[in-house]
């Protein structure tokens, strides 16, 4: 739970960090919806080689407001590392759909070659940006695999 100027800091702190990595985006900006959610989403540019394709995290939230305050009730973070051709993602959307069908309300999605998955969906663990970041930013630039084949396949 959070409130709005918790979120304006929490986003700022967000956009810092990708900063300090070196990362090229406009500022990003907290929205509002119709429904009275809030959220944001942009994408970091990494620094480094833009061959074939660039490095690009993107990092999205819905938060929903709760009893005054706003819970973080989406989230879509990705990592696109363009030049070593592979995607790594933690998801959290369609929450109904993924429940229903699966019976969980997260999922991952890991590639090691870009547009080739071995499955389309794994199981994973509730997550949030901070930790994305962390994720994606010590997997960025490394020679290997991003071990997908240790993930757990989703149906």
């Amino acid at each position: 739970m959070a409130t709005l100027p918790q979120l304006q800091s929490y986003l700022g702190r967000l956009a810092a960090t990708l900063w300090n990595f070196g990362a090229d985006f406009p500022v990003p900006t907290l929205d509002s919806y119709d429904a009275g959610e809030v959220g944001f989403s942009f994408a970091a540019h990494m620094p480094g080689s833009d061959a074939p394709k660039p490095t690009i995290i993107k990092i999205e939230e819905i938060w929903a407001p709760v009893a005054g305050e706003f819970e973080r009730v989406e989230y879509e973070y990705d990592f696109v590392e363009g030049p070593l051709n592979r995607r790594r993602a933690f998801h959290r959307h369609h929450v109904d759909v993924f429940m229903r069908m699966f019976g969980v309300a997260v999922h991952e999605h890991c590639e090691e070659r870009l547009k080739e998955p071995t499955c389309d969906h794994y199981y994973g663990f509730p997550t949030d940006a901070v930790e994305a970041i962390r994720h994606f930013t010590v997997q960025w630039g490394q020679p290997g695999p991003l071990g997908c084949d240790r993930l757990r396949c989703i149906g």
